[in-house]
C-alpha cells in the first residue's frame, strides 16, 4: 500500500494540520473518486417549479428519527429551491439510469417542465418529483442546513419512503465512471 503524507517538519501525524500541505482540487477530487458513491438525483418541486440535481453524495445519518445528509452545490438553483420548499425528494439511480446522472449532472441540465417531463416521474406527497424505476425514493423535510465549502449540506428528516416493485443494481460511481455492483452469486 502507498501513502503519501505531507507534513510540516517536526509534526507528527495526530498533530498540527499544516495549510501550506493541504491536497489541490484535483488531488482530492482524484483521492475522492477511489471511493465508490451511490448515484442519486435530488428534485425539488414539480411542473413548472421543478429543480433536479446529480449528486454522489448521500449518507444516512440515523435510524431514529430517519436522517440523512445531501451535499449540494453552493451556486446553482437547487439551493435556493430546497429553501424555498422546506424539503426535497432523493431518487436512488438504478444501472440502466445513467442517462438521466449524465442529463442531471451538466451545467445546462433541464428544469421547469422540462426536467419534469424529462425524469417521467411522479409527484409524491411531498410535492417533489419521485422516479418510477428508482432503486428507492426518499421524501425530505429539510431538518438542518449547514456550510460545507463550496457546497450546503441539507440533513432531511425521511417523511416517505418508496422501494420499486422489482429495483434494479444501483447505479455506483468509481474512479471517474459509472459502475453497478455485480451479484456475488
Amino acid at each position: 500500500m502507498s501513502t503519501h503524507t505531507a507534513r510540516r517538519a517536526g509534526a507528527t501525524a495526530d498533530h498540527e494540520r499544516d495549510r501550506g500541505t493541504e491536497p489541490g482540487r484535483t488531488d482530492f477530487r482524484r483521492a475522492m473518486g477511489l471511493l465508490p458513491t451511490t448515484v442519486a438525483v435530488v428534485t425539488v418541486g414539480s411542473g413548472e417549479h421543478t429543480e433536479a440535481v446529480t449528486v454522489g453524495s448521500l449518507v444516512s445519518v440515523s435510524l431514529d428519527p430517519a436522517l440523512v445528509l445531501v451535499s449540494i452545490g453552493s451556486t446553482g438553483r437547487l439551493v435556493a429551491a430546497i429553501d424555498r420548499a422546506g424539503g426535497f425528494a432523493v431518487n436512488v439511480l438504478t444501472a440502466d439510469q445513467r442517462d438521466l446522472s449524465a442529463c442531471f449532472a451538466s451545467h445546462d441540465r433541464p428544469h421547469g417542465r422540462g426536467a419534469e417531463e424529462r425524469l417521467a416521474g411522479v409527484t409524491g406527497a411531498g410535492g417533489h418529483v419521485l422516479l418510477r424505476d428508482a432503486v428507492l425514493s426518499l421524501e425530505c423535510r429539510t431538518e438542518h442546513r449547514y456550510p460545507g465549502g463550496d457546497h450546503v449540506l441539507f440533513l432531511g428528516r425521511v417523511e416517505a419512503l418508496h422501494t420499486a416493485e422489482s429495483a434494479g443494481s444501483p447505479l455506483v460511481h468509481h474512479r471517474g465512471t459509472y459502475t453497478s455492483l455485480k451479484d456475488p452469486c
